[in-house]
């Protein structure tokens, strides 16, 4: 029934995510229980029969693993399988010096007799460890050469493709088959998908009722670039890391543990405790501002600053000056506003900021540059 082979007895050295399917064979025991000495059980039988080339990574002491099962008896009858759990489809191991328990789940123990042979056939979805960090692998990298590679606080527009590790894809920035991306699924026209060893599709047999299998399509697909400024929080840690270092045209991709994601309880479309795999392409990158400021000048602002503001010379500076002041700063080179922000709304903000008394105009005792205000302060701290 299947390929010849020794045994492993060994539940803890196992490459568990890279053999991805396996027969478990416990006489009248349950799977993952350790003997009274604390090893794992001994007639436990483990036959592998299918073998990625690939096993970058084995499961180690302490690892949290995700994975389907269906749990029959010899005769084929099926007793359970991770389909038939309302709690969800993926159970969850913690594995630590006595072998992998199974966490948080009911076990189907009253539809077992005693001293039944069972019979698990297992696909396991994903593993990490609480300890694990971004894994980021460079696809491809622009040939010129990049002087400039993005940074803490600069404004990024990126594709991408997000998946758990098992294929099942969950998002998606490009349009799939659109055109003007040069894009299919994240991969350009004529390239071959860089497929992570991990990341396989391959069948349990016959689902339960209410089993769900990986899906083929996009649960979401934006049809455009993502934004974010690095380090603002906008977007999970794992993918805000693996964005950092990066080449306009750069393409990576990055395997991002739960802890550096959306944790146990998961997100819209994220199973909880999901490993994810994303590849990204930067597609531009501007650099940020400092922290709490709005505008800033390339140089040294004007010597007579509300002068110039103030357009027709009355001595104050209501809304529709100010706006035609900055933008002809941004026009003209001199400055530059918040990246990635609606500029009408930046330009607001800046001008209720100025706006100290809120009577619609700025005056010039009103006015202060940020690095003037910052100077008082310690003055006054002082």
């Amino acid at each position: 029934m299947f390929p010849a082979g020794p045994p492993s007895h060994s539940l803890l050295r196992l490459p568990l995510l890279q053999l991805l399917l396996l027969v478990v064979q416990a006489v009248g025991r349950g799977l993952g229980r350790a003997s009274p000495a604390g090893g794992p059980l001994e007639d436990v039988v483990i036959e592998r029969y299918h073998i990625p080339r690939a096993c970058p990574r084995e499961v180690q002491m302490g690892d949290f693993v995700r994975y389907h099962y269906n749990g029959t008896f010899e005769d084929g009858k099926k007793f359970d399988s991770s389909g038939a759990h309302s709690t969800g489809c993926h159970p969850l191991l913690r594995c630590g010096s006595a072998g992998c328990v199974e966490q948080g789940r009911h076990r189907a123990g009253d539809k077992i007799p005693g001293s039944a042979v069972l019979i698990f056939n297992v696909h396991v979805i994903d593993f990490h460890n609480p300890a694990d960090v971004v894994e980021i692998r460079t696809l491809s990298r622009p040939s010129e050469t990049c002087n400039e590679t993005t940074k803490l606080g600069d404004f990024v527009r990126y594709h991408y493709n997000c998946s758990l590790l098992d294929g099942t894809q969950l998002f998606t920035s490009w349009v799939r088959g659109g055109a003007g991306t040069g894009q299919v699924g994240g991969h350009r026209h004529g390239e071959s998908s860089s497929v992570h060893p991990r990341r396989l599709l391959l069948p349990l047999g016959p689902r339960a009722p209410g089993e769900h299998s990986t899906s083929c399509c996009f649960l979401h697909d934006y049809g455009a670039p993502q934004e974010a400024t690095l380090g603002a929080n906008k977007v999970i840690e794992g993918l805000d890391t693996g964005l950092q270092g990066m080449c306009v045209g750069e393409r990576r991709q990055l395997i991002v543990p739960p802890h550096l994601a959306h944790g146990e309880s998961g997100a819209r479309g994220v199973p909880g405790s999901a490993v994810l795999l994303f590849e990204v392409e930067l597609v531009s990158r501007e650099d940020g501002l400092p922290t709490g400021y709005l505008f800033v000048w390339h140089k040294d602002p004007p010597a007579n600053l509300f002068e110039d503001m103030d357009l027709n010379k009355d001595g104050e500076v209501p809304p529709e000056e100010f706006s035609t002041f900055i933008k002809a700063q941004v026009s003209e080179g001199k400055g530059r506003l918040m990246p990635g922000q609606d500029p009408e709304k930046t330009i607001g903000d800046m001008f209720q900021n100025q706006d100290r008394n809120q009577d619609g105009k700025i005056t010039v005792d009103e006015l202060k540059l940020k690095s003037d205000e910052d100077e008082e302060r310690v003055h006054e701290e002082l």
